[in-house]
């Protein structure tokens, strides 16, 4: 089983869902442009779209605010066509962090740009001198993923950018939430191919955490059946 990982040109910290795919023996490979990309997609089991940068409000209609930063035209341009293509092939689409939003985005959904514009000092999202946030979720509705984060009380939190409530992308349905109604997991329904998605990091979690081992495991067993 091999996955097709995203990630920003030059960033290194996608070597920690290297690792931490690699713990259920799932082999990957970096893609960061469209240069950079095997010929044959077909080769890959599922898209695994990481974290990173903001998307470009320009993809969702709205121009950017003070906050947005980051941006890497190519690199969207490069997960919207992959995540055309793995869903028209009925293969998995994954996605965390960045990736829930590029998703979202990809599916006629729209993001809040910076999310203490909208809940002020409420709740702590970003990390803190490299430290990851940690806050409770509350698991909703009912499928896998959600029967995999059951018992899932609390995750870790690095972001400044979230999928928009009030603009969910069709077919996403939210599977949890914030105490303060920041979505942090979505599951596709209806749609190609399965899809689901995360905003915390579980590639900086413990081995042992739910939250990351859950999720992983939860997402092989997508693929072993996607396979099928």
């Amino acid at each position: 089983m091999k996955w097709l990982l995203t990630t920003t040109p030059s960033s290194d910290a996608v070597d920690r869902y290297v690792a931490w795919v690699k713990r259920r023996g799932v082999a990957s490979e970096k893609a960061g442009s469209p240069s950079g990309l095997s010929s044959d997609l077909n080769a890959y089991s599922a898209l695994l779209l990481t974290g990173g940068g903001d998307v470009n409000p320009c993809r969702y209609g709205e121009s950017a605010v003070a906050e947005t930063a980051g941006i890497h035209d190519d690199r969207d341009e490069l997960e919207l066509q992959l995540i055309r293509h793995f869903m028209a092939a009925k293969k998995p689409v994954f996605g965390v962090c960045r990736g829930i939003q590029i998703l979202n985005v990809a599916l006629g959904g729209k993001l809040i740009q910076h999310i203490p514009a909208v809940l002020g000092d409420r709740e702590l999202h970003a990390a803190t001198r490299g430290v990851d946030a940690r806050h409770s979720i509350r698991v909703q509705g009912e499928g896998p993923l959600e029967a995999a984060l059951r018992g899932v009380r609390e995750v870790n939190s690095s972001h400044h950018q979230a999928v928009d409530p009030d603009a969910v992308g069709q077919g996403l349905q939210v599977v949890a939430v914030s105490p303060a109604g920041i979505i942090e997991a979505v599951e596709g329904r209806g749609l190609a191919s399965v899809v689901m998605a995360v905003q915390w990091h579980p590639e900086r979690l413990d081995p042992t955490d739910p939250a990351a081992e859950r999720l992983l495991d939860l997402m092989v067993r997508a693929c072993v059946g996607s396979a099928s």
